[in-house]
């Protein structure tokens, strides 16, 4: 995170835009060449709006546009397309048409699912990013009900449980989830610190005030560099100056149990939470919501049962 002294996220600043997508050029160029009423909708839509977008989404480089009803859905190779513009609030950001915030979380419920590139805390991160934009939980729920029928409904109305303003990246979302699920007290997300007298300290992912304790989310992307480094050794220096002790994560020990169950009894340890409280098996990454998982296991029994009746057979 920058060292710079704001009061508030710059994502939840009236009018804040996000830095262009690497692809702007190529997005422009596409944009120009279609003729009809038309907004890069979905995943394709979130990059632009800048959300995490996860890695299989990013590296199959498909774009996806949405375009009225009656126009039909565009079909060309490295497009993926969609229907619907007309009940879509559409935004213009950097010059390019983009189903707005609102409708952008509602529509990636769409791809939750197996052999699909969203997961629900992937929902859950984009949610995140929605509430920074002005996004209330209320008008999201709102527009998930009003449509009919919509995909993804067992995996939006959960992640509506789990969100919350303040985390600027996946990956804060990621250890604020593990924490919240470990059953840790709520932290701060992204909150100015200060010296007696109003020295301004620094600005941690997480922090517990009355602990004075620090949670850093240390992404290779912003942290790896030696510029990355010195910025944030002397950040911590100036925080451990004023008693504040900081802990340090990164996204691989999310996904390996032992280096996952270590980070949270260090800080629960530091927090004076009692560790016969500490939930570490619920504190796992979820993969679906309770109620898609659901979902999955009973067509799972399905096709079980009648696989034994002799009535389905998987398709080649």
């Amino acid at each position: 995170m920058s060292d710079l002294e704001i009061t508030d996220s710059p994502l939840t600043k009236p009018g804040f835009s996000p830095p262009p997508p690497d692809d702007l050029g190529i997005l422009q160029q596409i944009a120009a060449s279609i003729s009809m009423p038309f907004a890069f909708s979905h995943c394709t839509a979130a990059r632009i709006l800048g959300w995490p977008v996860p890695w299989v989404a990013q590296v199959s480089g498909d774009v996806h546009v949405m375009t009225r009803t009656p126009d039909g859905q565009i079909r060309t190779t490295g497009f993926v397309g969609h229907r619907g513009l007309e009940s879509r609030d559409v935004s213009i950001l950097h010059g390019l048409p983009v189903v707005a915030p609102a409708h952008t979380w509602v529509d990636l419920g769409e791809l939750v699912g197996p052999g699909l590139p969203y997961f629900f805390e992937d929902i859950i991160g984009s949610g995140d990013q929605a509430l920074n934009r002005g996004c209330t939980k209320a008008e999201l729920r709102a527009l998930v009900e009003s449509r009919n029928r919509p995909r993804g409904k067992r995996t939006l109305l959960p992640a509506l449980v789990w969100m919350r303003k303040g985390s600027e990246s996946m990956l804060e979302t990621q250890w604020r989830l593990c924490c919240q699920r470990a059953r840790l007290p709520q932290a701060d997300l992204n909150r100015n610190r200060y010296a007696p007298g109003g020295r301004f300290l620094f600005r941690p992912d997480l922090s517990w005030l009355a602990k004075r304790i620090a949670l850093e989310c240390q992404g290779v992307e912003f942290h790896d560099t030696p510029e990355a480094a010195a910025a944030d050794g002397e950040r911590m220096r100036r925080g451990s100056a004023d008693r504040w002790t900081f802990h340090e994560v990164r996204s691989q020990q999310l996904w390996d149990k032992s280096a996952r169950d270590t980070a949270l009894m260090e800080l629960a340890d530091s927090l004076e939470f009692p560790a016969r409280r500490l939930d570490l098996v619920g504190a796992e990454p979820m993969p679906y919501s309770p109620e898609a998982a659901e979902t999955l296991r009973e067509n799972l029994r399905r096709r079980n049962r009648l696989s034994c009746q002799g009535l389905w057979l998987p398709t080649r």
